[in-house]
């Protein structure tokens, strides 16, 4: 049976990721979910402030998933996932094709119709592309591992992400190609994981500055939320986004990411697009053409002598 969540919704909150993990703390048992209207605490990597106004879906969730560590970091690919399914179920099928996953925890809008399916395309020609980074993901792997010996982690970011900022890099032709939908965190806490979700669904009414070289892009931007109160439409959001979770989650700890591989694959923003891995002090650790994920949620490269390299999250991220 899918997991049941009990939603809390508040009208501000300095942030969601505490309220969960105040209540991962306190033993609250799995399935909380904390949403807030606007966030005014919020903060992500090295600082950066996250803006969170009205008008985009924040969310924040207890989970206490039965799994081994290594298990533990391809939970962001699945939120993702489903975070895109939910999304595609709001919009045309047109717009929905555009709809992808960015490795290994963004949602993203292809601008160009023409790059929907830029990765089977720039694999065929041989075409190379810069791709927007995932810079956070050198932390995301150890800091939920840690969850499952009972070690807290680091603080990542106060609250649920906001989709239009954070620490993503990319150059300028990919910056125009790829606009950012949804942020997802993930950060192992108290004996459990809280999962921080945050979309733009509708413009914030005041231009806010984000940081990161992101641009956002707003569900408004693909035709959802004309046709009714905005509220509303947030609210929608947030309960596909729970729906599409529910039934993937289950999946995902009781059988592992394996299955659910194929599927992240024929939604992937990066595959055919040449990327440099480096680490944290930017150091080269693979260069090649991405060619999907594995079982274990690696991101997995082709590199110049065609010798297939897999890379995990938590150690490396996007030049």
């Amino acid at each position: 049976m899918a997991l049941r969540f009990r939603v809390e919704s508040l009208e501000a909150v300095g942030s969601t990721n505490d309220e969960v993990k105040r209540a991962l703390e306190a033993g609250e048992p799995e399935g909380l979910a904390v949403r807030a209207r606007r966030q005014t605490g919020g903060y992500g990597r090295q600082g950066r402030a996250w803006a969170s106004p009205e008008g985009g879906m924040y969310l924040s969730l207890l989970l206490r998933p039965d799994v081994l560590p290594a298990q533990l970091p391809t939970l962001s690919l699945v939120t993702g996932l489903a975070v895109r399914r939910a999304l595609a179920s709001l919009v045309t099928l047109d717009e929905a094709r555009r709809i992808k996953v960015k490795w290994p925890n963004d949602v993203i809008y292809a601008s160009d119709p023409g790059l929907a399916g830029a990765g089977a395309a720039a694999q065929a020609a041989g075409d190379a592309f810069v791709a927007c980074s995932a810079d956070d993901a050198s932390e995301e792997g150890r800091r939920t591992a840690g969850s499952a010996s009972g070690q807290d982690s680091s603080r990542a970011a106060s609250g649920a992400p906001a989709a239009g900022g954070g620490d993503a890099a990319c150059g300028e032709g990919a910056r125009k190609a790829f606009r950012k939908l949804c942020g997802i965190s993930l950060e192992g806490h108290a004996r459990g994981v809280c999962v921080g979700i945050g979309v733009n669904v509708l413009p914030p009414s005041v231009p806010a500055t984000v940081a990161g070289k992101n641009a956002p892009a707003y569900l408004a931007d693909l035709g959802f939320g004309f046709t009714c109160e905005a509220r509303g439409a947030v609210d929608e959001v947030a309960a596909a986004v729970l729906r599409e979770l529910a039934p993937l989650y289950e999946q995902w700890a009781s059988a592992g990411f394996a299955p659910l591989a194929a599927d992240y694959d024929a939604h992937a923003a990066l595959t055919g697009l040449a990327l440099t891995m480096v680490d944290r002090n930017d150091a080269v650790l693979a260069e090649g053409t991405a060619v999907g994920v594995d079982e274990r949620g690696c991101l997995v490269l082709r590199a110049p002598d065609g010798s297939l390299v897999p890379v995990a999250s938590g150690e490396a991220h996007i030049r």
